[in-house]
């Protein structure tokens, strides 16, 4: 069964930073939301933020598809979330 994001939570998220898919419940906190229409969606970040940095920097230096890299490059710019985030 698919996650809904309210009643169902998902199994697997992918960090924002990394861009690892990790397992929610104990290797990803959620950081936000994502809400469009009737859908909703989470932002998850790694809980060891040390090896999501150290993992971030390996896929940067290696040749990755440029919409990953891109994203990796926007997330360590803008930095981690300190506080839950709603986008609408």
């Amino acid at each position: 069964m698919a996650s809904d994001g309210l009643t169902n939570r998902a199994k697997k998220g992918t960090c924002r930073i990394c861009q690892r898919s990790r397992n929610t419940d104990n290797q990803v906190k959620a950081v936000g939301e994502v809400r469009h229409g009737f859908a909703t969606g989470h932002i998850w970040e790694c809980i060891d933020e040390n090896d999501c940095d150290k993992v971030a920097a390996e896929k940067l230096s290696k040749n990755i598809s440029g919409v990953i890299k891109s994203k990796i490059e926007t997330s360590i710019k803008v930095g981690r979330l300190t506080e839950y985030v709603v986008v609408v």
